[in-house]
């Protein structure tokens, strides 16, 4: 595992801003926490100016004092439970607190199997307690990479923490010869979409075979499938790809890539519904800069409750719309129905990240302590985890 704590960003002006000076840099070059690029980041033209913009620290983002179970002078971040997180005031804040601006520590390095991998998501395995002995693993990361001389992108899997190299999913109903994306694991005990099937559904999407076939959605019965079906309900138009899930909401609600056909042609447009809405509704983000969220894959994510999406989108920290082509991590509230909330602006996730470098297909552990994103951060793409600071 690496621990990326000494990069340099030449246009920032200041060094190891990720990992050991983090808690200088939270606390010294706080802003106002909206995305605007402001303090010391704003050379980059990275929005969310600062550490301390983005959430728990400096002078824009204080954290909220009356979820804390450890005061800064008894103990510190040492009294934090799990499912905390520790802020640079040294006060303890439940993971799910959302009140106040997201905010995430120094990158560890995930190192598994294939090249370019991406899409991680991550999910709860059942406790194996004293059964297991040292070092049960107690979570499971599912991402796409691609193997082989040919390079074909296959579902792939590995457990932690610490986390196994990973292994491509052996099952020929998942892995094809077709492109696989999009893995999402429902947690164990969440109902599958499908009848008959068992809890802990996979979800993904593939080409289907032909020359300018369209992407369908599907499920599998388990991550080592026997049985496959096209999620029929959300493969709508020219096709449907990438898809988040609100797993604790009754009925589901669901995000996901659509390949709108009109007399215009086709557009991709990110959409909701639940399986027995008329039509799904698509979603209109606006990003820090003004520049509308659009792509042919935004990557959704939601939390549990779909109270927050996650999101990769095409970006120009100077508010360039036309020439975006960085993909840069978001996320936005979201409201009952889905839609941003009050038509809120998405945030910027890893401001610190340089404007010239990727940050994707983000998501959350299921605590929601931990966020994972594929970057080339250091010059070749990768999966990596930051905690919740």
């Amino acid at each position: 595992m690496t621990v990326l704590v000494g990069l340099t960003f030449a246009a920032v002006g200041c060094a190891r801003i990720i990992g050991a000076d983090w808690d200088h840099y939270a606390r010294s070059a706080g802003g106002g926490g909206d995305g605007a690029g402001t303090g010391s980041m704003a050379a980059t033209g990275g929005n969310a100016g600062a550490a301390g913009a983005q959430g728990d620290g400096g002078a824009g983002g204080g954290a909220s004092s009356t979820a804390a179970s450890g005061g800064g002078g008894e103990g510190g971040c040492g009294v934090c439970k799990d499912g905390e997180f520790c802020t640079a005031s040294e006060i303890c804040v439940r993971c799910t607190d959302r009140t106040s601006v997201l905010s995430f520590g120094r990158f560890e390095e995930i190192g598994v199997e294939g090249t370019s991998p991406a899409f991680p998501r991550v999910r709860a395995e059942p406790d194996k307690g004293d059964e297991a002995g040292y070092g049960a693993e107690d979570v499971r990361l599912v991402y796409v990479a691609s193997f082989g001389s040919s390079n074909d992108r296959q579902i792939a899997t590995a457990t932690g923490r610490p986390w196994t190299g990973g292994a491509v999913i052996a099952s020929a109903i998942v892995n094809t010869a077709q492109m696989e994306s999009g893995p999402l694991l429902l947690p164990v005990d969440a109902p599958s979409p499908r009848e008959m099937f068992p809890p802990g559904s996979l979800l993904f999407d593939r080409f289907l075979p032909g020359p300018g076939s369209p992407q369908k959605l599907f499920i599998a019965d388990a991550l080592e499938a026997t049985s496959a079906v096209e999620f029929e309900t959300l493969n709508r138009d020219w096709g449907s790809h990438s898809m988040a899930v609100a797993h604790a909401a009754r009925p589901y609600r669901y995000w996901f890539m659509n390949e709108h056909q009109d007399i215009k042609g086709t557009t991709s447009r990110l959409v909701t519904t639940r399986a027995h809405d008329a039509a799904p509704q698509e979603l209109d983000i606006t990003l820090p800069g003004d520049c509308p969220a659009q792509g042919d894959d935004l990557a959704p994510w939601v939390t549990p409750d779909g109270g927050v999406l996650f999101f990769q989108a095409p970006y120009s920290p100077h508010g360039d719309c036309a020439k975006a082509s960085v993909l840069r991590s978001f996320y936005v509230k979201l409201g009952p129905d889905g839609l941003p909330l009050n038509n809120e602006r998405a945030r910027l996730l890893l401001s610190v990240v340089g404007p010239n470098h990727a940050v994707m297909t983000p998501s959350l552990s299921p605590d929601e302590c931990t966020l994972y994103f594929a970057s080339d951060v250091d010059g070749m793409q990768r999966l990596y985890s930051a905690e919740r600071r």
